[in-house]
């Protein structure tokens, strides 16, 4: 019977180890789990944040892109209305004449009709 209680402790101490073993064994892979999430978290949070650092650089892109074509058409724009203000200086003397010689011809034109009718005449 000696032989037997012996065997049973030997039985016990081997199930109590084993049972610690198993509890060692779960906290491990507890652990390495864990683990696994933080680094996955971990590699979440870098990868996002470099999308946002590429979205921000095409942002800053688009937007200096956009600022310089505004500069261009501003250019452009004022280019025009210099262009046209030198073709208005250039026109404006020849077309005030061409004005005034019409006005002086109709009135020309109404005083002939008027001293050729016997209408009054300016002066009289």
């Amino acid at each position: 019977m000696a032989a037997l209680q012996e065997v049973l402790a030997v039985l016990l101490g081997a199930e109590g180890e084993a049972r610690s073993e198993i509890e060692e064994s779960r906290n491990e892979a507890e652990r390495v789990v864990r683990r696994a999430k933080d680094a996955f978290s971990q590699e979440r949070e870098r990868r996002l944040a470099a999308a946002r650092e590429q979205a921000k650089a095409v942002l800053d892109l688009a937007r200096s892109a956009a600022d310089a074509e505004g500069g261009q058409i501003l250019q452009m724009g004022q280019q025009d209305l210099d262009r046209m203000r030198e073709r208005f200086d250039e026109n404006v003397q020849g077309l005030v004449a061409t004005l005034v010689a019409e006005v002086a011809e109709s009135y020309r034109r109404k005083a002939e009709f008027l001293g050729a009718s016997g209408g009054p005449r300016p002066g009289a």
